[in-house]
């Protein structure tokens, strides 16, 4: 057997087995939610590059929502929600805090920018 057609063999193999690569996202970035703000501030990604967002709170329950693009993630204390997902619309998008976490909550706000 050439190594062509064992390549190709092995390929189905895989496949058929249910033994898929699963790719790495290009991007991988840290947020950090604490009262009343969000780091960093603004976020920038490559339209058509898988990302994963890890948020995390340094306080009290927050939520990390992009209404324009359908996210909607609640971030608990001593927890990290990851988020993944691959911006296809190109622009700017407010990020908010979705939980009401004081004060100044209306004031927790970042920049997601899509490239």
């Amino acid at each position: 057997m050439n190594k062509i057609s064992f390549t190709v063999l092995l390929s189905f193999l895989l496949v058929a087995a249910g033994c898929q690569h699963k790719s790495t996202p290009a991007e991988h970035i840290n947020v950090v939610m604490k009262k009343y703000t969000i780091t960093p501030s603004e976020i920038r990604l490559k339209s058509g590059q898988p990302v994963e967002l890890d948020v995390t709170t340094a306080d009290v329950q927050h939520g990390f929502d992009v209404p324009a693009l359908g996210i909607k993630e609640p971030v608990q204390p001593g927890k990290t929600t990851t988020i993944s997902f691959t911006p296809s619309q190109k622009g700017e998008f407010e990020v908010q805090c979705g939980i009401i976490c004081g004060p100044h909550h209306d004031d927790m706000t970042a920049k997601l920018v899509v490239e």
